[in-house]
Parts: C-alpha cells; structure tokens; sequence
C-alpha cells in the first residue's frame, strides 16, 4: 500500500491502523486485490472516474525500500482482535455531534 509523507513517521510494524485508498469502483463492492476489507467503509465515490474512496482496518507487516526511499507497506487485513483495538480507539477519539 503506497503512503504520502504525511504522518508516515508514525506507523511502527506489527500496528493495526485504519487505512484510506482510492480504488475502482467495481459491482459487488469488494476490492478487486482482495484487501482492505475489515470494516470497510466507503467515503466518497467519484462518478467521472468511477473510483471510490474506501477505508479498511489493516496490520502493517514490513515497509519495502526502492532507490533507498521507503514508498510502501506491506499490509494485511487485520485479524479480529487486531481490528477490536482499532475500532475501540475510534470510538474513544470520536469527536461528538455538534447539533
């Protein structure tokens, strides 16, 4: 899974997290690799690109290196009680309705 810059620094292996992708939107909903798919959610869909863009619980595995820069984790999806902390971290920091 590819990665910007932007809070990189935090992702230690062996960590389940919540990760964001865009990918093509494709009939039954699932994603064509098989991955990101403990509780998936998708946020938005593009209709011009026919692209979603989903979220899922993951666990990163490794980070490979090319031309000496680290661009991208190995992941996989989260296993039950790896994706239970995450979900419960979620509902901690979920920040309350302002209506």
């Amino acid at each position: 899974m590819p990665y910007q810059q932007r809070s990189a620094e935090r992702l230690h292996l062996g960590s389940s997290r919540r990760m964001w992708r865009w990918e093509d939107d494709i009939v039954d909903g699932l994603p064509s690799d098989g991955s990101l798919v403990v509780d998936r959610r998708v946020h938005a869909r593009d209709p011009y690109t026919r692209q979603i863009f989903a979220s899922g619980i993951v666990t990163i595995l490794r980070l490979e290196r090319h031309d000496g820069r680290a661009n991208r984790y190995v992941v996989r999806d989260a296993e039950p009680h790896e994706a239970a902390r995450v979900l419960c971290a979620e509902a901690t920091w979920l920040e309350p309705d302002p209506r």
